[in-house]
């Protein structure tokens, strides 16, 4: 299940429901970035609200660096950021048990998932459209299915390339 590797973790209580939080937050995220980015570009009819949201415009690719470099510490140790959070806050709140540790195909994902974050922040800072969107598009796309689903296309692809 989306990377979770380690023995016992298939049975854990409740761990179904909360292996969701972080491909969900992750998209979640991600489309708020998409959404402060494409508000310029929606106003154009109105060019006197472009003044006030141009913060929006030029954090957002500030918004999907920090993003980015945030979800790859997922791949650098065995809890994503999107974890991290709901264990310290979250699960205080609905009184449920931490999100266990990950194993190297969630780590893998949590990797491919910062650097298409980071280079979506790097394409609109560059000003380029296609550079922007489409990574964090397919991101919020493949974030969603495995949140929906438990199928992780980058632990899929980990097992595909190194688990022989």
């Amino acid at each position: 299940m989306q990377g979770f590797c380690v023995t016992g973790h298939d049975n854990a209580p409740g761990l179904s429901a909360r292996a969701r939080w972080t491909p969900l937050s992750c998209a979640a995220m991600g489309t708020t970035g998409l959404t402060l980015g494409t508000i310029p570009f929606t106003i154009a009819l109105c060019p006197c609200s472009i003044a006030a949201l141009t913060g929006f415009w030029i954090g957002s690719g500030r918004f999907f660096i920090v993003l980015g470099l945030l979800t790859y510490t997922g791949g650098l140790t065995s809890r994503s950021f999107y974890d991290r959070v709901y264990n310290l806050t979250f699960r205080h709140l609905f009184r449920t048990s931490p999100i266990p540790e990950h194993g190297k195909p969630r780590m893998f994902g949590c990797a491919i998932g910062g650097a298409m974050y980071v280079i979506s922040g790097m394409g609109f800072l560059m000003g380029n459209f296609w550079m922007a969107y489409t990574p964090a598009a397919i991101m919020i796309v493949l974030a969603t299915v495995a949140g929906l689903t438990h199928w992780c296309f980058a632990s899929a692809l980990h097992r595909l390339i190194f688990i022989k």
